[in-house]
């Protein structure tokens, strides 16, 4: 069977929100109800009593909003990249819980000398009051969802009970937090409305996400055709299309895969795709790393797949003409390869490079998956490993170094060229701030960087991070501004 017989059409990464019209509207969304408040003249009297409003309605919409963070809508992360929204998603999370702790802590106010013990009488009285027990759980729940996942790494969890928990704990908090806010109703029925709409609007999405996936019929499934060692510790899994037809996507783009009847999302695995979107089947390149990547040889033919798909706006993207630097650390070749093979399948004279470093020899995939490609595209590849480096022909002494890095730009505009990469986190960061440093722009320097745990900032990640801290001291802003007028 020619599995190319019915090549996919292209597909456009849907139109979506900018990074800057996502921040303002999130801050206008977090201060709307206190703005509401400051034109209805239902705010508190007393300065702390209005910061510990201004402060609780504050992280009360943020951990609303945490459920339409997590990466999974593509209205959302299509404009600015899912690792952006999902690291949005986890710093927004302690900023909340500081505005939720602030909220209860102003609430108890400072020590009084004219009355001892007012701060122990108050404080005993949030934490025993029956009135109260609402708000005492969903802080107490969101103070261990925030520390379980910054320390997730760190805890004995497994990738699929961490999900499972966590998405439970959020359905828990945001059940808490509503009751609480609708209990207090100090500001009538205007103020009942806001947080029903915007409860509705948060949680309503995200049970969709995971209520599709149980109604997903056995002909929208994809099928294990072939499952095969190709490197040390990598594998290639194809997947042959269901009966209603393939996969249009971007090359660049991945897909949450779930294996057998585990539909929920909780049993999915995030793979980029490494094929390009002209191929009717599915490749992905997948590293042993844990429980589920262990067992993807097992995977025997005819196993039912289920995808969703696409993912991601890692890519050169549709309106770019310039060249392209394409740099691969490790298992980070997938996506990698599904550009450069879209790339190659294109006539265009676009100039095209391409930098492929590994650990050794035996960690990188075969020639043949990336070679023809090169041929077509002109271009010879450079390849770097750490080790072993003498005994190979073609293959260059790692790892990859600035002076790569400039012999790769050595007859382009670097002010046109755009870089992609995908690797290892600290290999990305050093190439990004390499990349620049050489005349490469920022803004066309693109890769998807999901912990910070390693390699540092980069001056990408500097910027990413300023902007986060731009919104949540406006957030804080807002606040103080409410608490002081």
């Amino acid at each position: 069977m020619n599995h190319r017989s019915a090549p996919r059409p292209h597909s456009r990464r849907p139109t979506a929100i900018g990074a800057p019209w996502l921040g303002a509207i999130y801050v206008a969304v977090v201060l709307l109800p206190l703005v509401a408040a400051l034109s209805g003249g239902s705010g508190h009297g007393l300065p702390l009593m209005r910061l510990s409003a201004a402060a609780g309605t504050a992280g009360a919409a943020m951990v609303l909003l945490q459920m339409l963070s997590s990466g999974r809508f593509e209205r959302l992360s299509g404009g600015v990249g899912i690792d952006v929204t999902m690291a949005f998603h986890k710093w927004a999370a302690p900023v909340a819980l500081f505005l939720s702790a602030l909220h209860v802590a102003a609430l108890v106010g400072p020590p009084d000398p004219d009355r001892p013990g007012r701060v122990a009488r108050r404080a005993q009285l949030f934490w025993s009051s029956d009135a109260l027990l609402d708000a005492r759980l969903a802080l107490l729940l969101l103070a261990l969802l925030v520390i379980v996942a910054l320390l997730r790494d760190r805890l004995p969890l497994r990738y699929e009970t961490f999900r499972a928990t966590h998405a439970l704990g959020a359905v828990a908090l945001v059940g808490l937090l509503t009751w609480h806010i609708l209990g207090d109703a100090r500001g009538g029925t205007s103020t009942t409305t806001f947080w029903l709409a915007l409860t509705a609007a948060c949680v309503l999405p995200a049970l969709w996400v995971y209520g599709r996936r149980l109604s997903t019929p056995d002909d929208a499934l994809w099928s294990v055709a072939e499952t095969r060692p190709i490197a040390d510790g990598l594998w290639e899994l194809l997947l042959t299309p269901p009966q209603r037809g393939g996969l249009a996507f971007a090359a660049g783009q991945f897909a949450w895969m779930a294996v057998g009847r585990r539909r929920l999302p909780l049993w999915d695995h995030p793979f980029s795709i490494a094929s390009a979107p002209d191929d009717p089947r599915i490749r992905f390149i997948i590293q042993e790393a844990g429980d589920f990547t262990s067992a993807i040889g097992d995977l025997a033919p005819g196993t039912r797949v289920a995808l969703d798909a696409p993912h991601g706006r890692f890519g050169v993207g549709d309106d770019s003409s310039g060249p392209v630097v394409l740099i691969a650390g490790g298992v980070g070749i997938a996506p990698i390869l599904s550009i450069l093979t879209d790339l190659a399948s294109r006539a265009g004279t676009r100039k095209v490079r391409l930098i492929y470093a590994a650990r050794s020899p035996s960690a990188m995939i075969p020639p043949e998956l990336y070679l023809p490609s090169c041929e077509r595209l002109g271009l010879r590849p450079v390849l770097l490993v750490d080790e072993g480096a003498e005994a190979t022909p073609g293959l260059g002494q790692g790892p990859l170094r600035p002076e790569h890095l400039a012999e790769a730009l050595q007859g382009l505009e670097s002010a046109r060229t755009t870089a992609l990469i995908c690797g290892p986190g600290p290999m990305m960061t050093a190439a990004a701030d390499a990349l620049w440093r050489l005349g490469v722009p920022l803004g066309q320097i693109d890769y998807e960087r999901f912990s910070y745990s390693a390699g540092g900032a980069s001056a990408k990640d500097r910027r990413r991070l300023l902007a986060f801290a731009a919104t949540f001291a406006a957030i804080c802003a807002g606040v103080v501004a409410y608490s002081a007028l």
